[in-house]
């Protein structure tokens, strides 16, 4: 179940491929057959120039290109990709001749006479320099080919005016139902993302614990009105089992990534999920409910990036000395991670308390308050059961042992102390 879109993804590149090689050589036109509110239509593109090349040094020159286009936008407009672009990619050729990949900086092509000329083109390439630039900082995975790889693509075909190109990729993406949102509700997630985007344009400490707070409030009444609705057996919407997704958080052999679980780990408690560690600790599973899952991600996506760049500028800014900077680090994302867990945990205890009273002043609505607490207590009893079975059936086993206390104070304060200014940063760099 891991990467769970990436055959759809596959599937709606395919047909993007297949549009761009039915170009007609005479108009530079391609008329494609669509479906649209249940009715077929007729759409046509007129698709920018599409690279082929023969060679991996083709390859080479044309990703550096790309690069350096990046480079020069972003120093004029900003960075899409969260300074990505200044990072090198090395072209490696491979024995392989099914599989394009790309992994720590380097994109593996199989060989022309191999039987690779099938991804020696440019949309291809294109695909796995998204990769490169929807890994997060020092090598944390946003997400493998789900929404936010899907944006990440989409994003730069257009900063590279692929415009047509990038309107077919939308559209082929929309043709394969990968544009609809699983699980939660719309509405919650969209007014989310509003505070999200609020909360990264805050001008104050204060604005953004505010907006921060009001994200991670909104998700928890979502929650519990949708447990209530299913304790009430009330068909208006509400997911109804308890589901699991797979994520990946880092490479294979990462120093930090038992510290990307701990972070993962202290979102999920606040939002009524379980979870089982990869032996690798490469990644997480996540188990709960569909909306729950997906708040998780949205949380995640951001505040792993801010964590690991807030620890970035504090090593940049040798406060650490005389402490290693490794070990500093490692504190460092302790004190982060263990704020950012009370934080979240405070503003789930408070959306609670508040879901209990009643919507009249006056004597509580005893009720109420009884039939809420009996949905969340019905709802956390749910999950654990689905968790254990689920369990059973994955071959779950053992605890995980987690990572060794880091004695450095000083560092583990300023990370509490960053966790304290942390904000939510653009929705579309997550994975909903």
């Amino acid at each position: 179940m891991d990467d769970r879109d990436r055959r759809t993804t596959y599937a709606a590149e395919d047909m993007v491929t297949a549009w761009l090689d039915a170009v007609s050589p005479e108009t530079g036109q391609v008329q494609v057959t669509v479906r649209r509110d249940g009715r077929t239509h007729q759409v046509s593109y007129t698709p920018e120039p599409e690279p082929r090349f023969t060679r991996p040094p083709d390859v080479t020159r044309f990703v550096d290109a790309v690069l350096a286009r990046l480079q020069d936008q972003a120093r004029q407009y900003g960075s899409h990709y969260r300074g990505r672009e200044k990072q090198p990619i090395r072209v490696v050729a491979h024995s392989g001749w099914k599989k394009a990949s790309y992994r720590d900086g380097m994109i593996f092509l199989p060989q022309r006479e191999r039987g690779g000329s099938w991804a020696l083109r440019g949309l291809v390439v294109l695909h796995e320099v998204a990769h490169h630039l929807n890994t997060g900082v020092d090598g944390t995975i946003i997400d493998a080919h789900g929404e936010g790889f899907r944006t990440t693509f989409v994003q730069l075909l257009e900063d590279l005016g692929w415009v047509q190109t990038s309107a077919m990729l939308r559209e082929a993406y929309a043709q394969t139902g990968l544009d609809r949102r699983r699980g939660a509700d719309d509405g919650m997630l969209e007014k989310v993302g509003k505070l999200l985007r609020h909360a990264e344009g805050a001008s104050t400490e204060a604005e953004r614990e505010t907006f921060f707070a009001k994200a991670q409030e909104l998700a928890t009444i979502h929650s519990i009105e949708l447990a209530v609705a299913r304790a009430a057996h009330d068909g208006s919407g509400a997911d109804r089992t308890p589901t699991f997704e797979s994520l990946r958080l880092g490479h294979r052999g990462q120093p930090s990534n038992v510290r990307l679980i701990h972070l993962m780990l202290a979102i999920a408690r606040a939002n009524d999920l379980r979870c089982s560690i990869r032996q690798d600790n490469t990644g997480v599973t996540l188990y709960g409910f569909a909306g729950d899952i997906e708040v998780t991600q949205m949380l995640y996506g951001t505040l792993a990036v801010q964590m690991v760049a807030d620890a970035d500028a504090y090593i940049r800014s040798g406060a650490h000395r005389p402490v290693h900077g490794r070990t500093a680090r490692a504190a460092f994302y302790e004190g982060w991670t263990h704020r950012i867990g009370q934080r979240l945990h405070e503003v789930r205890s408070a959306a609670r308390a508040a879901s209990e009273v009643a919507n009249e002043p006056g004597e509580p609505d005893t009720t109420r308050s009884t039939s809420t607490s009996l949905a969340l207590v019905a709802k956390d009893r749910e999950v654990e059961e689905y968790f254990t079975t689920m369990g059973r059936q994955h071959g779950v086993s053992g605890t995980w042992k987690g990572s060794v206390r880091v004695n450095d104070p000083r560092s583990s304060s300023r990370g509490r102390a960053a966790a304290d200014r942390a904000r939510l940063g653009d929705e579309k760099s997550i994975s909903a």
